[in-house]
């Protein structure tokens, strides 16, 4: 049983500065449109499993990408499945003022479709990172702990509201194929 939350206290760094990705890495990593969309033209049933949202403490690394001082924040992670098979993780960072009032019926419902369907939101540009594999094992089965699985972040800016969003593509990802 996985706990709540998983966290992610990883370094990242701008993608401006990555060169050592493959082209089918690069393609998932770095795609600006819906991530849900994308994996949803890949499979025949998308779901996502709520690991768990509430006021939780934030990374530091968190903190300081986000562009507003907000005091309060609703940290959300999912596992993105594509035909019950999970391959992305996603932990995001909401202002509690947007998780408690528009978004409060948000449930297992991916946070992808707020987003871009609300073209207020610009995203930010991206930020990469790499983390172990045994960091999600409590999560999905295992064959390798030490393959290194990559991950991107932006940030969501409307207004006052900054959203961040972080995915890492998991073992079954087809960012790894």
């Amino acid at each position: 049983m996985q706990h709540f939350p998983t966290g992610l206290d990883v370094t990242w760094r701008p993608y401006s500065i990555s060169t050592d990705l493959n082209t089918q890495l690069a393609e998932w990593l770095i795609d600006t449109g819906s991530l849900t969309e994308r994996i949803e033209s890949h499979c025949t049933h998308f779901s996502v499993r709520l690991l768990g949202q509430g006021e939780k403490p934030i990374h530091r690394c968190e903190s300081e990408r986000l562009l507003f001082s907000e005091s309060e924040y609703n940290v959300r992670e999912v596992v993105l499945l594509a035909d019950e098979v999970p391959w992305v993780f996603a932990r995001s960072i909401i202002p509690s003022k947007l998780a408690n009032g528009e978004w409060n019926t948000m449930g297992s419902a991916p946070l992808g479709r707020q987003l871009f369907n609300d073209k207020r939101f610009i995203r930010s540009d991206f930020d990469l990172t790499s983390v172990k594999a045994k960091h999600f094992s409590e999560l999905v089965s295992l064959s390798d702990d030490d393959q290194v699985l990559h991950g991107r972040r932006s940030s969501f800016r409307r207004g006052d509201f900054d959203v961040l969003v972080a995915e890492v593509f998991l073992p079954e990802s087809p960012a790894y194929k």
